[in-house]
């Protein structure tokens, strides 16, 4: 559900304490099990302007999932095409709190696409050359992986470089897989993407797209997704499968992946992980009478808090690696697209206010040992 424009307007709120550089879970630090996505927050650190991100770490929040708007990134870029400097800020500030960033590798520039020169759908077009994405994510583990120039050129920060790596996000939907969802070209994104980065990292953690559970016009299900990319040869060439786990309620989430477990034992994938990279409820919203996930403040409050201990109780019978909150605060409707229920995830109002599911995470977060 990664919005396709990256919101520039930032707003902040108070910054709670509790924030440690250390990488292991404390009662006080960051839990490197439950991220959240805050697309704002990167915008702002990007542009050396205030933030969350204090309230993030306050919340005891160990992950940031980031979408790398590979188009965004070069804009004012220098010589070899990325943003270089907008990266560093953001990740000298995350590496400063103790947060790790996943970033999603998404949105190469539209002259490297598959997009027509002219009649192009609106969304997201894969690259014509689909080994492109895991050569931008090559660039950026040189720099932020394990081995990156970015810690050796700053010694005096925390280490904290990033060691997972997300490749596009929700194929299975054609808005970002224009003009159809392909399983097999995204198997193939994917193994290049691998083999790229793992070159100049042989540790990263090479995770699969969210998948959501869908079935809009034209998406392909998430389980005949998942089967259809088994049956292209997708074993091996990711660690961690990923899955955009919304349902109606907190406890629903930990069903789907139950299910979704069981589905890669049986095609052959129980040595490969799984990862939550979305998951949340809408207080409100324009499908308020009719949509699944539009529950109210005090659903969404309840259900974020089921979901956060339901998801940890079960990680290591699951091998789950992790979970994401979608999102830190509520979004605007973006260029070209119309009001729906995923704009009002929040944990906070557009304007910076606390809604009562903040409270709600921030409690079930501080409560996980």
């Amino acid at each position: 559900m990664l919005l396709l424009v990256l919101a520039v307007a930032v707003l902040v709120i108070a910054a709670p304490a509790g924030a440690t550089k250390k990488r292991a879970h404390t009662a006080s630090g960051p839990n490197p099990f439950v991220g959240v996505v805050s697309d704002e927050t990167f915008a702002a650190l990007g542009s050396g302007t205030p933030s969350y991100l204090n309230s993030i770490a306050g919340a005891h929040v160990g992950l940031l999932r980031q979408k790398f708007d590979w188009d965004f990134l070069t804009h004012n870029a220098g010589p070899d095409g990325i943003n270089w400097a907008f990266i560093d800020r953001f990740m000298g500030a995350t590496a400063q709190l103790g947060i790790t960033v996943m970033p999603v590798l998404f949105d190469p520039p539209a002259a490297l696409t598959a997009s027509p020169a002219s009649g192009g759908l609106r969304g997201n077009y894969p690259p014509r050359d689909l080994g492109a994405i895991g050569d931008f994510g090559a660039k950026l583990a040189a720099r932020y992986g394990t081995y990156g120039t970015f810690w050796a050129q700053n010694p005096s920060l925390p280490r904290h470089p990033i060691t997972a790596w997300q490749i596009w996000n929700e194929p299975n939907i054609p808005v970002y897989w224009q003009p159809k969802p392909n399983p097999a070209a995204y198997v193939q994104m994917l193994k290049l993407a691998s083999q790229k980065i793992k070159a100049v990292d042989p540790n990263a953690e090479i995770v699969t797209a969210g998948i959501p559970d869908t079935h809009i016009g034209g998406a392909i299900p998430l389980t005949n997704f998942i089967k259809r990319m088994y049956k292209a040869g997708a074993a091996g060439s990711f660690d961690t499968l990923a899955v955009n786990g919304y349902a109606p309620t907190g406890k629903d989430v930990l069903t789907l992946i139950k299910s979704i477990r069981g589905l890669m034992n049986r095609l052959g994938g129980a040595r490969e992980a799984l990862r939550v990279t979305e998951f949340g409820w809408a207080d409100w919203g324009p499908e308020a009478k009719r949509g699944r996930f539009t529950v109210g403040a005090k659903k969404q409050a309840s259900y974020t808090a089921q979901a956060i201990a339901e998801l940890w109780k079960a990680r290591f019978k699951l091998n789950l690696r992790g979970i994401v909150y979608y999102a830190w605060r509520d979004q605007s409707v973006y260029s070209g697209g119309k009001d729906f229920w995923g704009l009002h995830t929040g944990l906070l109002t557009l304007n910076g206010q606390a809604k009562p599911a903040l409270g709600s995470f921030q409690h079930a977060v501080a409560g996980l040992h």
